[in-house]
């Protein structure tokens, strides 16, 4: 029994053994003469280069630094080699002190007469700062590796280092690629010119470059590349570009940079430029022309305003321009018609938004919209007619407000509109119709006084229309009603009557959005309410002061 004991303790200590990582005592040698893979000579070479590569392989923030001390070389002091490998794919990296360049390629293998790996480098600069390119393998371990130069007998001992010593090592042309993608996540780039400005977003580890600008906001792809020229200057060449678009010039030459500019030359204008670097958020609002000018409108006001009559004041026509789009949308109103006109503008001279056809009001051609400090003018626009804000008199007859603001005054601050029929657009005349009231005139009214708008089915229902989001278009004077705001309490309460007996009417009133006019510029004014995404309007005639 005892005998059959020991036989199984030997037997777990060697299954033990066998299950050991070679990796567990870096001290330990374990090239050449360990057996870490079975039994070696079925296929003794190619299990020896193994154990080698087993100790070659480093992590990814590792390297493999080999020195090599001055001999007769006080002026130039030692050398060192640093080395990569990627055993999987059998290449490696490499750069030295005096060659910083990043070099890659593959390494070869093969085991010589002496039963030592060879690892050879053909193709890389070694032969000439070494006086070796091949390296005899004589003793592996995991903090070191001892070899001999096959081609002069020298000794090295390579070293393990952190990959930072390595990447420290960069010629010019490195260290400008290394700046280019030292942006935030999403950053880029920016040279300013004259009239516009370039975008860049350099993709250093494919080669490649997206520019655009104010002009040109859609990204343009090409290729770049880094090189010395004769005089050790770095040139940065642009394939495909739009900046060569936009300055006829490709190729910039390197004069000089900090952390965060990089200033340049042009090779062909001589056109000097400087790179700075900008936020991802600068890159995501790249305005053009149009953008820009169009800001400019909504900052002073003007990014919406009404066309009358020069004579009576009648309302003729509205504007209003989005800037996403750089569209200027005209609506015009005549005989119970709508008419509506949109127009992509351009900057093709400063200050001035050009339309890319005409609009005909009236019998004015309007052809653009030129900015002014003092407002705005539009061109084409005859004595016939004049251009004035969107404004309306308060219940005083006396107080008169932006449009935006007269349709927020509390309770009482606007005039009721009722008492007389009201004027409707197609769609929405035969609800109207069916509108109980009194003296044949439905009781469908504006209630300035309740800040509602009252219309009758069962009974009375004052639907509120003040609060929350009531200018949803940036820039303009364009109103939302807010469908949110509910019903005044003590009269009809239930607004799913109102949307099942006049369905037309309430998605026009809460679904849309709005252009809020009155017909002329009196107190008396009628009040106008257009739809914009629709041809549906509705015309209260009669303002009532009581």
């Amino acid at each position: 029994m005892r005998l059959l004991k020991n036989f199984i303790f030997i037997a777990l200590m060697g299954m033990t053994m066998e299950a050991c990582d070679w990796n567990s005592d870096p001290l330990e040698l374990v090239y050449p003469g360990t057996d870490l893979s079975g039994n070696k000579e079925d296929n003794k070479e190619s299990e020896l280069i193994k154990d080698v590569e087993q100790v070659l392989t480093t992590s990814s923030d590792e390297v493999w630094k080999i020195t090599k001390e001055a001999v007769n070389r006080a002026s130039e002091g030692d050398v060192t080699v640093y080395i990569f490998f990627n055993v999987g794919e059998g290449k490696y990296q490499m750069k030295s002190t005096e060659n910083p360049k990043l070099f890659s390629s593959e390494y070869k293998t093969s085991v010589n007469e002496n039963e030592n790996v060879v690892l050879s480098f053909v193709g890389s600069d070694l032969k000439t700062i070494l006086g070796d390119e091949n390296f005899e393998v004589t003793n592996a371990k995991v903090s070191s590796i001892t070899c001999k130069g096959v081609e002069s007998g020298t000794e090295y001992v390579w070293k393990r280092a952190d990959r930072s010593e390595m990447d420290a090592l960069m010629t010019e042309d490195e260290k400008v690629e290394a700046l280019l993608a030292s942006v935030e996540q999403g950053g880029g780039w920016k040279i300013d010119l004259d009239v516009n400005a370039c975008y860049f977003i350099f993709d250093v580890e494919q080669k490649t470059v997206i520019t655009k600008s104010e002009r040109e906001p859609q990204n343009v792809s090409g290729t770049y590349s880094l090189t010395l020229n004769n005089e050790g200057k770095v040139e940065l060449t642009l394939v495909q570009s739009h900046f060569e678009a936009l300055t006829q010039e490709n190729v910039l030459v390197v004069t000089g940079y900090d952390e965060n500019s990089i200033t340049c030359l042009g090779k062909s204008n001589g056109t000097s430029y400087t790179m700075t670097k900008v936020t991802k958020a600068e890159m995501d609002n790249i305005k053009t022309p149009e953008q820009q000018l169009i800001e400019k409108m909504f900052e002073i006001g003007w990014g919406s305003g009404v066309i009358r009559s020069a004579s009576d004041g009648n309302f003729v026509a509205y504007y209003y321009l989005t800037k996403d789009d750089h569209t200027v949308h005209f609506l015009s109103y005549a005989n119970q018609i709508v008419t509506r006109k949109n127009v992509v503008a351009t900057v093709a001279e400063e200050d001035v938004l050009t339309f890319q056809e005409t609009v005909t009001v009236g019998s004015d051609a309007l052809t653009a919209i030129k900015v002014k400090e003092d407002g705005v003018e539009l061109t084409g626009l005859t004595a016939t007619n004049k251009l004035v804000n969107n404004v309306s008199y308060g219940k005083d007859k006396t107080s008169l407000y932006k449009m935006v603001d007269w349709i927020k005054l509390p309770g009482g601050g606007q005039p009721q509109f009722k008492n007389a029929k009201c004027t409707l657009s197609a769609n929405l005349q035969d609800e109207y119709n069916k509108i109980p009231g009194f003296d044949g005139i439905p009781v469908f009214e504006w209630n300035g006084d309740w800040t509602s708008i009252v219309i009758y089915a069962d009974n009375y229902y004052f639907m509120l229309y003040q609060g929350g989001n009531m200018t949803p278009i940036e820039g303009t004077d364009i109103i939302r009603f807010n469908k949110d705001a509910g019903l005044a309490s003590g009269y009809g309460s239930d607004i799913n009557k109102v949307k099942s007996d006049y369905p037309n009417i309430y998605g026009f009133l809460f679904d849309e959005d709005h252009i809020i006019v009155r017909s002329n510029e009196t107190p008396e004014a009628g009040l106008y309410v257009f739809g914009i995404s629709s041809d549906s309007f509705i015309y209260w005639p009669q303002p009532v002061f009581q």
